[in-house]
């Protein structure tokens, strides 16, 4: 799927990015959501950067994860902050000001895979599974292309489900006690 998702040309990416994007903003608009975790694209990853400024835009806060110690932690982004590479190649902001994850209502996650019944497959550290599994508070939705659906990998009892994937084509919900929808997704 990694190589898939990186064979694809900058265009395609930018293209497919853009309607993710859409289809995430046009949601956001009825959420009352006050903070949004996102992250910073890397490895062909669909990049979130029009739903960022759509945030700042309204005054919702957004936060990022940066992995410290063998932990995920999420930090607070500004629209002028300043971003270097952190242990992962991942840029991460110069200041970083840690917010607890208990505080953000909805979390955009990468992932490498998704199946039909809402389990993600990351990267294999687990960070997001560590930080969410026990998390009921937060709604945890993976972003993704739609190629990337997969039957063919094995879920854990540790692994944290998806309330909701949302892709190029629009959104697929799992868990509909979590999120509220309508007729535009």
């Amino acid at each position: 799927m990694r190589v898939r998702r990186n064979s694809q040309t900058l265009a395609i990416t930018q293209e497919k990015s853009e309607a993710v994007g859409q289809n995430i903003n046009s949601w956001l608009n009825d959420l009352d959501v006050e903070v949004v975790a996102c992250y910073r694209a890397q490895d062909g990853e669909v990049e979130l950067e029009p739903v960022i400024k759509y945030l700042f835009r309204s005054h919702i806060r957004v936060v990022i994860p940066v992995v410290r110690k063998q932990s995920m932690k999420f930090t607070l982004i500004e629209k002028n902050s300043k971003f270097v590479p952190g242990p992962f190649g991942i840029e991460e902001p110069t200041e970083l000001d840690f917010v607890d994850p208990l505080k953000i209502d909805l979390v955009l996650a990468p992932l490498v895979a998704f199946s039909s019944e809402g389990q993600r497959l990351g990267r294999g550290g687990g960070y997001y599974d560590q930080m969410f599994i026990d998390n009921d508070k937060s709604v945890f939705v993976g972003v993704a292309y739609d190629f990337q659906l997969s039957d063919e990998f094995c879920s854990h009892a540790k692994d944290k489900p998806l309330d909701a994937v949302v892709t190029e084509t629009g959104w697929r919900v799992f868990r509909s006690e979590k999120l509220v929808f309508d007729s535009r997704v």
